[in-house]
């Protein structure tokens, strides 16, 4: 997977030191905001390198929401844990919704079972 023609860890190792120049010429910023920028910046090129892939990992890109969300929280917007909570409620539906369109089930095997029958789904 590349971006732009360069691997993700490339972009990252680009953008963590994008950011450690910005603070060394005076960005005004805390060390954890600059945490969360690294981590944010770390979840969304996950989240872009796994578009990649099939089938979508969707726990990626729930990951990549609350990283985004931390960051936001982390800058000052004005949310408590409960409102996180539920922002992080509703995106979960949302991809949920969204995904539900593109997937169908899996076709059923002689018997009637289907492929996935009496196996651990936790990874799919």
């Amino acid at each position: 997977m590349r971006i732009l023609g360069r691997e993700p860890a490339l972009w990252l190792t680009l953008i963590q030191t994008a950011v450690a120049l910005a603070v060394g010429l005076g960005l005004a910023v805390t060390g954890e905001q600059v945490g969360l920028i690294n981590a944010a910046a770390a979840a969304v090129l996950a989240l872009v390198a796994a578009v990649a892939v099939r089938p979508f990992p969707v726990p990626l890109l729930m990951g990549a929401i609350q990283a985004m969300l931390a960051l936001g929280v982390g800058f000052g917007l004005a949310l408590s844990p409960e409102q996180v909570g539920l922002v992080n409620g509703a995106a979960a539906g949302l991809v949920g919704f969204i995904l539900r369109m593109h997937v169908s089930p899996a076709p059923a095997r002689e018997g009637g079972r289907g492929v996935h029958s009496g196996r651990d789904l936790a990874g799919l």
